[in-house]
C-alpha cells in the first residue's frame, strides 16, 4: 500500500505488513515506482518507531534497490550499488584536478539592501595529476577593482588589514592570466566546494573587462554530490567533513589555499567511502539526517 498524505508505504513481510515513511526528498524521487507487487530493497531503524496518520511506521534511512519482477523479465528503477560505482567512476576518470577557493570582498556589519558587488579578493587552488599527486600550488591576494578597501568584516574574516591586504595583493590581471595559463597547460577538472567561487569567478570577467574562461572550465560542486549520496538535508560544512573523514579538529582559518586544501583531502575521503561505505552511519549522527 502507499498513503502519499502521510509519505508511507507498507511491505508485506510473511504475514504482517510493516509499515515504512520516507523523507520529502526520498519520496519525490521515488514515488513513481511505489506500487503495488513492486519490490523494494531498504534500511531502516528498527530502534525508531513513529506515529504516522494511522500507522506506526519506521523511517526509511536509505533505498538500495527498486525493480519490477515480472514472470519473464525484470525492470530496475533505481540501483544505488551500480550509482556508486557510476559516479565512483566519474570521479575516478577525472585527469588532471584543480581544487579551488575563492575569498570575496564583504559588506559592512551595518550594510542593507541591495547593490553591493562581490569581488575575488584572495584566490588559492591545487592541481592534482591522475594520480592524486599534487603538481601545481597557487595563493595570493588579489586586488579588487570596484571596492577600494576592504570593510572591518572582511578584515575580520580574512584576519588581515587593509593596510596589510593592499600591500601584498596582485592586480585581478595578473590572476587572470596566471589562471588562465595553467588551464591550458593542465586542461583539469575543476573542483569547488559550492556554487559561489563558479558564480563570483564568473563575475569577475565583466567586472574587470576580460575575456570569459567559461569554455575552458568544467566544474564540479563537491558539496552537492557529497550532499545527495549520503542523502543529508543540508549542505554539509566542509571543515566538519574534515572532522568526520579524518578525525581533525582544526579551527578553520579562511585562507585560501588551506581551503583548497580541505576541499581535496575530503573529495580523496569521500571517492574512498563510495567504495567502502565505512562512514555512512557517522554522516547520519553528525549531521542529523534522520
Amino acid at each position: 500500500m502507499l498513503e502519499l498524505d502521510h509519505k508511507i508505504i507498507g511491505i508485506k513481510c510473511y504475514k504482517s505488513i510493516k509499515f515504512f515513511y520516507f523523507q520529502n526528498s526520498q519520496m519525490n524521487t521515488f514515488k513513481r515506482y511505489l506500487y503495488q507487487d513492486n519490490w523494494i530493497d531498504l534500511e531502516y531503524d528498527e530502534n525508531i518507531l513513529s506515529k504516522k496518520g494511522n500507522y506506526l511506521a519506521y523511517k526509511v534511512s536509505f533505498v538500495y534497490k527498486l525493480e519490477a519482477i515480472g514472470k519473464y523479465d525484470r525492470t530496475i528503477y533505481y540501483d544505488k550499488i551500480a550509482l556508486d560505482k557510476s559516479l565512483y567512476d566519474f570521479l575516478n576518470n577525472l585527469g588532471n584536478t584543480m581544487f579551488l577557493d575563492l575569498e570575496m570582498t564583504m559588506p559592512s556589519y551595518t550594510f542593507r539592501g541591495k547593490g553591493f558587488v562581490t569581488e575575488i579578493i584572495q584566490a588559492g587552488f591545487e592541481i592534482c595529476d591522475d594520480n592524486n599527486n599534487i603538481i601545481y600550488q597557487y595563493s595570493n591576494y588579489v586586488k579588487p577593482s570596484v571596492n577600494k578597501e576592504l570593510t572591518k568584516r572582511a578584515e575580520d574574516f580574512l584576519g588581515i588589514t587593509s593596510k596589510d591586504f593592499f600591500e601584498k595583493c596582485i592586480p585581478y590581471n595578473d590572476f587572470y592570466n596566471e589562471f588562465n595559463n595553467v588551464l591550458f597547460k593542465y586542461d583539469p577538472s575543476i573542483i569547488i566546494y559550492g556554487r559561489n567561487d563558479k558564480i563570483v569567478l564568473n563575475e569577475s570577467y565583466d567586472i574587470n573587462n576580460v575575456k570569459s574562461l567559461n569554455n575552458k572550465t568544467r566544474f564540479i560542486n563537491l558539496c552537492q554530490l557529497i550532499k545527495t549520496y549520503y542523502e543529508l538535508k543540508n549542505d554539509p560544512g566542509l571543515f566538519k567533513l574534515l572532522s568526520v573523514y579524518y578525525d581533525n579538529t582544526d579551527v578553520q582559518i579562511h585562507n585560501a589555499l588551506a581551503d583548497s586544501e580541505a576541499t581535496r583531502l575530503v573529495f580523496l575521503a569521500f571517492k574512498k567511502d563510495i567504495l567502502e561505505n565505512k562512514y555512512r552511519d557517522k554522516m547520519i549522527e553528525t549531521f542529523k539526517i534522520n
